[in-house]
């Protein structure tokens, strides 16, 4: 449950927890997490995204003068999140700071050269607004950043940052327990299909042979002459290469190791698409491998689930 951050002036934080890459949930790389965080002196805000990559990638927008909690921000994110690219939005707001300080002797000198310059130049006197007399040069002098609310302000971000953080986490798990309906959903149909086409191999590789066998037979008898040892040697080298049994022993395995990783969980999203890259491959054999049409009609479906797959785990972590 995430712990939001508090309206008051309440100096307690949310428990970070210790994400660890053996999580048993299955998490997407797409998330939104939202923080705050107030203190006697502080108050921040912190909105973090995350879409799916191929590595970790983060674009943090601080504000200037916070620049140097970046590499404590970003480490304290990779506690969270192991793939996928981060942006985070930053604000943050001293409740105390002291007003800046307006130079009058300076803004005086100003408006006196102003006027000297218009008479100078014949010009119609025209006095400067305000404005434009505080948007000159050192005008305004902010007053220094005390230590105290440098800290504060530092506490503010990283506990905002926490909260942000945790709402992030269960987005991506929120997303990840969709994805993983829809896989394993997915990959009950490939399975199904792998045994139809276990179920179908011998009796295709049994009319396969026969087949050649036939064409051969026609072939000597048109040409007179009976048939030769090599002949029948080169039946059984074709029966052979139109065997289907291994890859379908290999796709079986990956499928089956498919659903022990979806059911794991953690950050599986690598391994998961190498699997599906193996399953495609082997399913792309089956297709050159036999000439059966029932075979050919399981292996396009095959092919179809494989490209469902691929899309759908491309969001896994």
């Amino acid at each position: 449950m995430v712990q939001w951050a508090l309206q008051s002036n309440r100096e307690a934080a949310p428990v970070f927890p210790d994400m660890t890459k053996n999580s048993s949930s299955l998490r997407s790389m797409t998330g939104f997490g939202r923080g705050s965080f107030e203190n006697a002196r502080a108050m921040a805000e912190v909105e973090l995204r995350t879409v799916n990559g191929k590595g970790l990638g983060f674009k943090l927008r601080l504000p200037s003068d916070r620049m140097e909690l970046e590499p404590k921000i970003e480490a304290l994110l990779r506690k969270v999140i192991n793939r996928g690219n981060l942006q985070g939005s930053f604000r943050v707001r001293l409740l105390n700071r002291r007003a800046s300080s307006i130079d009058h002797k300076l803004l005086h000198g100003y408006l006196k050269e102003w006027r000297s310059l218009e008479k100078e130049l014949g010009l119609e006197r025209k006095d400067p607004s305000l404005a434009e007399l505080l948007a000159m040069p050192g005008a305004i002098e902010s007053s220094p950043e005390a230590a105290a609310d440098t800290k504060a302000a530092a506490r503010a971000l990283l506990e905002a940052t926490k909260s942000a953080a945790e709402a992030l986490l269960s987005s991506r798990e929120a997303e990840g327990l969709r994805l993983k309906r829809e896989l394993k959903k997915l990959i009950s149909k490939m399975l199904k299909l792998v045994r139809r086409a276990h179920k179908r191999a011998p009796q295709a590789r049994k009319e396969s042979t026969q087949r050649f066998k036939n064409r051969m037979q026609d072939a000597w008898a048109a040409s007179g002459n009976s048939e030769s040892l090599d002949l029948s040697r080169e039946i059984v080298v074709l029966a052979e290469k139109s065997d289907i049994q291994e890859e379908l022993s290999r796709l079986e395995i990956h499928t089956s190791r498919l659903q022990d990783l979806i059911e794991e969980g953690g950050t599986c999203g690598r391994e998961i698409e190498f699997l599906i890259q193996e399953c495609h491959r082997e399913v792309t054999t089956l297709g050159n491998k036999s000439s059966d049409v029932r075979l050919s009609e399981l292996v396009v479906a095959m092919k179809v689930l494989a490209g469902q797959l691929k899309e759908q785990v491309a969001n896994v972590e």
